[in-house]
């Protein structure tokens, strides 16, 4: 594929990521798998386009701005982005040839003279941290002394970490393991049972982890789940299981023993557990689908312990997904609280008398996290907050410098963003 188009493909992702929900991974895969006729290196060469898109607009759209394009049309910041890589590189990959995007119009052409001409002065925080301007607006009142710092580790490139199955292996045992298959870890920072690498590679074909012996998570999804501190006694409910990574995870701490009900609004989110569930020896699990606000029959007051790890922005998470940060706006943090509000209102009555209630968020956000939290407890007089240290033990919570609640971001903890506290039901 000549450069052009490969530039034309670009930009047929990004509309597709622009419309859709699904993450940009997917939608990249999607193409490749129908589009065959493009080879390796082109297909790469188009995945990086697109990422400098994601991982930089923030820069492409205040330079669209300021010589009059507009900052929302991939096509307008990708020749921004293209002229960053020399004078009349637009025009040459803008080139109206068979395969290639259209040329530039008289007023693109205006607005890339523009460009040259001008002087942009120093770009604002909110480009250079490339952040959305009204969602760097509201980190800056959340973290006025390290708001840089914090956020531009929200764009470093993202480890790869594994949860070590624990009724397989130990850590030793399963980083033995993984060296045998010329696969290189070391422990994680804070997680006891997690194992940290830096190439991105197919882990299926890896013995280890067809074995059952490692499952990818994030640290900071280890470390949710030991504030569950489920033992092999309890009963469990993960409400929000999705594809089930904690439900897994919980399983290996219960020992397979207990009973873990791992529930979701979407039967089709939960079914893609089955074949982890299945690779890592997990038979305590099973699966339940429900409807928002709804009580399956016979759980109300029955579980020990009830994690609620509710939908959200999935701002901490823009290492891995940083299409996320151009899909949300204030509005959509509001929605999401309110309906996590309602989720910890139903995940209340599921928890027995002295059981406990875990509220967990993927989010760098107050208003999905700490707000939420604090709003719990005004409205329930009946549980009490129980600080994270006494699931975590003192010294993981004095290096994670945590104590009544759990709050992971990149720059502090090198993990993804991450809010978690933990409640506890009174016994009368």
């Amino acid at each position: 594929m000549i450069p052009s188009a490969r530039v034309a493909a670009a930009l047929e992702i990004l509309d597709d990521i622009a419309r859709a929900d699904a993450p940009a991974d997917a939608i990249i895969s999607n193409w490749n798998r129908t589009h065959r006729f493009a080879g390796s290196k082109d297909k790469r060469a188009i995945r990086e386009l697109v990422y400098r898109d994601l991982r930089k607009g923030a820069q492409y759209r205040w330079l669209s701005g300021l010589v009059g394009g507009d900052p929302t049309s991939p096509r307008a910041r990708m020749i921004m982005a293209s002229e960053q890589e020399g004078a009349g590189t637009a025009v040459a990959r803008f080139d109206g040839s068979q395969y290639g995007p259209p040329v530039l119009s008289e007023a693109e052409l205006a607005q890339v003279a523009k460009l040259h001409d001008m002087s942009t002065g120093k770009a604002p925080d909110w480009v250079t941290c490339d952040c959305p301007e009204e969602l760097y607006g509201l980190l800056a009142s959340q973290w006025p002394q390290s708001v840089v710092e914090e956020v531009q580790a929200l764009n470093e490139r993202a480890p790869v970490d594994l949860r070590v199955n624990t009724m397989r292996v130990n850590v030793d045992e399963a980083r033995a393991a993984l060296a045998e298959a010329e696969y290189e870890v070391v422990p994680t920072s804070f997680s006891p049972i997690g194992l940290r690498g830096s190439e991105h590679t197919n882990f299926s074909t890896l013995t280890p982890f067809r074995k059952g012996l490692i499952d990818p998570q994030d640290e900071s999804s280890q470390l949710v789940s030991l504030l569950v501190d489920a033992r092999p006694e309890m009963k469990v409910i993960d409400l929000c299981a999705g594809a089930g990574g904690k439900s897994l995870s919980l399983s290996a701490m219960m020992e397979n023993k207990g009973e873990i009900v791992s529930c979701d609004t979407l039967m089709s989110r939960l079914s893609r557990m089955e074949p982890r569930r299945a690779r890592l020896g997990a038979d305590n699990i099973r699966v339940q689908a429900v409807e928002d606000g709804e009580i399956p029959e016979g759980m109300e007051g029955w579980a020990d312990r009830v994690l609620v790890d509710a939908p959200c922005t999935g701002s901490g998470t823009w290492r891995r997904s940083p299409e996320l940060r151009w899909r949300t706006g204030l509005d959509d943090i509001e929605t999401y609280a309110e309906t996590q509000t309602a989720l910890l209102a139903t995940a209340a009555q599921m928890v027995k008398p002295g059981g406990r209630l875990i509220y967990a968020v993927c989010s760098i956000f107050n208003a999905e996290g700490r707000d939420i939290a604090r709003g719990f407890e005004e409205t329930n007089p009946s549980f009490s907050r129980v600080p994270v240290a006494d699931a975590l033990g003192s010294e993981l919570a004095n290096r994670l410098n945590a104590y009544l609640e759990l709050v992971l971001t990149p720059h502090r903890h090198r993990t993804d963003g991450m809010y978690a506290v933990i409640f506890e039901r009174g016994l009368i």
